[in-house]
């Protein structure tokens, strides 16, 4: 199990989430939530995006997949995914360089300076610079030891070092400003997810989002 694997049980067991325990889902973040019009409905204009985020009413961003009491997935800036820009889509899988690379990612919506939180539970196992330090922009990385997920956070200022131990929804620092590398960009936060076995997963279908709500929504109703 490793030696991370009890301290992060410990603290994951001293940090249950209420909102885990609700049953009523609600549509957010994934590539169909219904904070994709709000959040992108100027891609040019962060602050309107901002109070949209600061209006939207209160909703559930974390997720307790396996029904254990404790979270083990969050949407990192409780924002949508990033819509069609100048510098193409947030989505997943989304066309790069003329088609010949794929978005590894899911760019969720965030106004500089917000407070990013781990989509994952488990210790942080880098702090970094992403583009080999150009332009300042931050990676932290975050790693499960029971799931052996994986998640890569990038264009966030940490507020953690690698060791410490967090819990999904919990605070790992500062969303950054993309303007400086990516003029007119909707500015986000980037997260790449990844299984036991290292294949990229679409971070928006294990994340807080319209398909998997509307899933656990469904095993709830056939419970009762």
């Amino acid at each position: 199990m490793g030696v991370a694997a009890p301290r992060l049980l410990k603290r994951m067991m001293t940090r249950l989430s209420l909102a885990a325990l609700a049953f009523t889902f609600v549509s957010v973040g994934g590539a169909d939530g219904a904070l994709r019009a709000l959040t992108n409905s100027n891609a040019r204009a962060p602050e309107r995006e901002a109070t949209a985020l600061a209006r939207a009413p209160a909703m559930i961003w974390t997720i307790d997949a396996d029904g254990d009491g404790v979270d083990d997935f969050s949407n990192p800036t409780h924002g949508g995914v990033r819509g069609v820009d100048a510098f193409g889509s947030g989505d997943f899988g989304a066309r790069r360089d003329a088609g010949k690379r794929t978005h590894h990612g899911v760019d969720y919506v965030a106004f500089v300076g917000q407070k990013v939180r781990a989509p994952i539970s488990g210790e942080v196992s880098r702090v970094g610079y992403a583009y080999r330090g150009i332009g300042g922009l931050r990676v932290v990385e975050i790693v499960n030891p029971e799931t052996k997920f994986t998640a890569r956070v990038l264009y966030v200022e940490p507020t953690v070092a690698v060791g410490d131990v967090v819990v999904a929804g919990e605070e790992i620092g500062a969303a950054q400003d993309l303007s400086g590398r990516y003029p007119g960009i909707t500015n986000h936060v980037h997260v790449e997810l990844r299984d036991a076995r290292r294949r990229l997963l679409d971070a928006s279908e294990q994340l807080p989002s319209a398909v998997v709500q509307a899933q656990r929504t469904q095993t709830s109703r056939a419970a009762l």
